[in-house]
């Protein structure tokens, strides 16, 4: 493989002082520089032969699990088969939304959360009752249409059980779509039956009943798990969102223009994984980084530099012809304060005005990402409902699930 043109030397400063905004050039330098880490540096692919295989007989250069990649024919293979429209399916077809092609974005609550703030201001280990309870306000919300993955941690439910658990609270308290498990391929493919069972209608293109979180590992990773869901996915001909999600000084380069670059060069790769496995899998693009604090070692939620790194991911993810992931209501507080009401809100605002198709963590974060806010997740859901004028009134209760799904679908969970 041939290195493509370096970026010109004062690119990254002519980035970080917003002159490339919307510009053609800017957006193709970005694309030169990451072609040259693809082709120099390579991605690993780790501990997956079958991955390995596959760049091989397509004819990567490998050395040990190190992969370099020609970036302008990853672009090639993902515009030729990606979706540039994806409807996600839920039980209630009325309630299919579509990602991409000028709609209206799709926002959806926390995702992973292991403690919950309830309404008492009480902190505690997520729960069944948790779920149960932020279930019942996603559904009502009617900004809230895809009712997402993992909303908490259930820490009453043993680990092998809780991916068929949270699908069967997705399935039985709500219509909507949402999003599926990423604990093994085990899982995956059972939570795809099941949701695939419980919509029940036949596959269509660009269709899915489930969108799957497929992270790659900064910098420069993918792991023996991620590739494996991703293979699974794909082959069943659900949609995947592969997101790099950096840390700016930690995981990724400090400046905005670096993070764009290496984690552009990221999720080219899962993308045309997801195509290579099976041409037509639909495809979301996330690319995310938020400066890391070096004295607090915490990421800062909130910095207007991961809002610049929302603007240009979406517009590289235009010119791909692929839709592309949002980030919500995210803060580094604790509690459900001002500083939680600014932060989420500033780059929730930047999502919007990006253009942004699938904003994940839309509403109900606090901490990092490490407590679901009760009272947070009502009130944003409220506001997106204002400030995006979706209709105040659509909250009707769901379609009743079969009852013989539900008791095989609980039996199969009671024998794990």
């Amino acid at each position: 493989m041939h290195a493509p043109p370096a970026p010109s030397p004062d690119f990254a400063a002519e980035l970080l002082r917003g002159h490339l905004a919307n510009d053609e050039q800017g957006l193709v330098q970005i694309e030169i520089a990451a072609d040259r880490v693809l082709a120099e540096t390579g991605l690993r692919f780790e501990s997956d032969p079958e991955t390995l295989d596959l760049w091989r007989e397509n004819g990567a250069t490998i050395r040990d699990e190190r992969v370099t990649l020609d970036g302008a024919w990853l672009r090639q293979v993902i515009r030729a088969t990606a979706p540039r429209r994806i409807t996600l399916r839920g039980r209630n077809p009325a309630r299919d939304t579509i990602l991409g092609d000028g709609h209206a974005p799709v926002f959806t609550p926390i995702y992973g959360a292991p403690n919950v703030l309830d309404h008492a201001g009480r902190r505690s280990l997520g729960s069944r009752a948790h779920y149960r309870r932020a279930m019942e306000i996603v559904h009502a919300s009617s900004a809230i249409s895809n009712t997402g993955q993992m909303i908490c941690v259930m820490d009453d439910v043993p680990e092998a059980r809780r991916p068929l658990e949270i699908a069967l609270m997705h399935l039985s308290l709500s219509d909507k779509p949402f999003m599926g498990s990423i604990a093994s391929p085990d899982d995956v493919e059972a939570v795809i039956d099941a949701a695939v069972a419980a919509v029940d209608r036949p596959p269509c293109p660009g269709e899915a009943e489930l969108l799957h979180l497929v992270n790659a590992t900064p910098p420069l990773v993918y792991k023996e798990n991620p590739l494996k869901c991703l293979r699974t996915i794909a082959r069943r001909g659900q949609a995947s969102l592969v997101t790099s999600y950096m840390m700016m000084g930690a995981t990724s380069p400090v400046t905005i223009a670096g993070s764009l670059i290496q984690g552009y060069a990221e999720v080219l790769a899962g993308m045309a994984l997801a195509q290579l496995w099976r041409p037509g899998a639909p495809v979301v693009m996330g690319l995310y980084a938020i400066p890391f604090g070096m004295r607090s070692m915490v990421p800062c939620y909130g910095d207007p530099a991961s809002h610049l790194l929302q603007h240009y991911a979406t517009q590289l993810a235009r010119r791909l012809g692929v839709p592309v992931r949002g980030e919500g209501g995210v803060t580094s507080s604790k509690l459900d304060d001002g500083q939680a009401g600014l932060e989420s809100a500033l780059t929730l605002s930047a999502s919007i005005s990006s253009g942004a198709d699938f904003i994940l963590h839309g509403a109900g974060w606090l901490e990092q990402g490490r407590c679901l806010s009760l009272g947070k997740l009502r009130r944003e859901a409220a506001r997106i409902a204002e400030t995006c004028s979706f209709d105040m009134q659509d909250c009707s209760p769901p379609l009743p699930l079969d009852p013989a799904f539900e008791q095989d679908l609980r039996a199969r969970i009671a024998a794990i």
